[in-house]
């Protein structure tokens, strides 16, 4: 990071802020869900969906964050979506009923797309000389959003507000409202480039790639979550949850801190990208197999690898495409990546009630790799996108 002008470090602090409310506002409604559900009388499925709803919304709505970053530019785009996410996240705090707060959420979830979307964009126009960098920084402040919805929405959050939950989704969407008014100032670096199609190039090999790729690190991280007190169970291991929970989701954190460092040397190559994927369905392998210490061990082995197979993943739209073709990469992989991956682990959940194995749970993550390494995988550098027909 030597060699940076101050002009670069506001931008890459602003990246980073940005950053963080990718996932703040989704992960603090888990930590919250046991109020909220008592005084909404909100069914399990209506709980959970607190948390899903975005994720599928943000699936669903990429290709159409897309269009707005071509039509209405990067800064804009970022800052709709920020107000966007803001004031819908704390609208959830004065929803009168379950389906007022899961319209709210569906809303945020929206918001959430746009400077999702734009954010690879951003990094290509404001620091064109050091898109690799501005990638793995907007990326820690997504993990440090997510460690910090989840972990700090209890304990500190929430005694400041004097136990309203209704409140702590408040205190955590006011600094997004500022920080949508900075996206403002950044000006482009890179040359400009003309407005142009907005649909993700579905014929391009690489966004099937990399969207299938990233359904798989999505899966292998929440996966693990989702099901891990039924396979510690299983396994006889119950009391041991909090402490496998709270070390497993740090794992996050340490993958984006080591890519600040590492990330120029990995980003931007098919090996890492396949070498991380398989590690990390190998440590969802060995965790549903492997009995405590050693099933932990492969536990932390996925977190970390997922993690970094989708800083990979994320962080190369700005480094093999230009222009229009950015956000239209990145809406085709989100796209495919979170949709998949919303998927996955629902018929891992079937297979594992049907057959009566809980190994099968995270069978068709694991097929799915499988079929990725075999089929469309080639180690290698990616080939520019900054040709790819308009």
């Amino acid at each position: 990071m030597k060699g940076l002008t101050l002009r670069e470090i506001g931008v890459l602090a602003l990246l980073w802020a940005i950053g963080l409310f990718l996932r703040i506002p989704v992960l603090a409604a888990p930590a919250l869900s046991g109020d909220i559900a008592s005084d909404l009388d909100l069914s399990t499925a209506q709980t959970g969906a607190l948390t899903m709803l975005p994720v599928v919304v943000l699936a669903l709505a990429a290709p159409f964050a897309a269009l707005l970053v071509t039509r209405l530019g990067i800064g804009r785009t970022i800052a709709i979506g920020l107000v966007l996410g803001s004031v819908l996240s704390a609208a959830r705090g004065w929803a009168p009923s379950a389906f007022a707060i899961l319209a709210a959420s569906m809303g945020m979830g929206l918001g959430i797309v746009l400077f999702q979307t734009a954010l690879p964009s951003a990094v290509k126009s404001w620091l064109p000389a050091r898109a690799a960098l501005g990638s793995a920084v907007y990326l820690n402040g997504m993990m440090v959003g997510e460690l910090a919805g989840a972990g700090l929405t209890l304990p500190v959050i929430l005694p400041l507000v004097d136990g309203d939950w209704r409140r702590a989704f408040l205190i955590w969407s006011l600094p997004a409202i500022l920080i949508a008014g900075l996206a403002l100032f950044p000006r482009d670096q890179s040359d400009p480039v003309p407005p142009g199609p907005w649909r993700p190039d579905w014929r391009q090999t690489l966004t099937w790639e990399l969207g299938l790729w990233l359904a798989v690190s999505i899966a292998v991280f929440f996966s693990i979550n989702a099901y891990m007190k039924t396979m510690l169970d299983a396994h006889g291991s119950g009391p041991k949850l909090a402490t496998l929970l709270l070390v497993y989701n740090f794992t996050p954190l340490l993958a984006s801190f080591s890519l600040l460092w590492w990330g120029k040397a990995l980003i931007g190559h098919r090996g890492p990208v396949v070498v991380t994927g398989v590690a990390g369905v190998v440590g969802m392998a060995g965790f549903a197999l492997a009995p405590n210490t050693l099933g932990f061990a492969f536990a932390l082995l996925a977190g970390f690898s997922a993690t970094v197979q989708l800083i990979l993943i994320m962080s190369l739209p700005p480094i093999v495409a230009s222009g229009t073709a950015v956000a239209r990469l990145t809406g085709g992989i989100t796209l495919i990546g979170y949709a998949c991956a919303f998927m996955l682990p629902m018929i891992g959940g079937v297979l594992a009630e049907v057959y009566d194995r809980v190994s099968l749970l995270f069978a068709p993550t694991v097929l799915c790799a499988v079929i990725l390494l075999f089929v469309g995988a080639r180690f290698g550098q990616y080939a520019s996108l900054d040709n790819v027909a308009e």
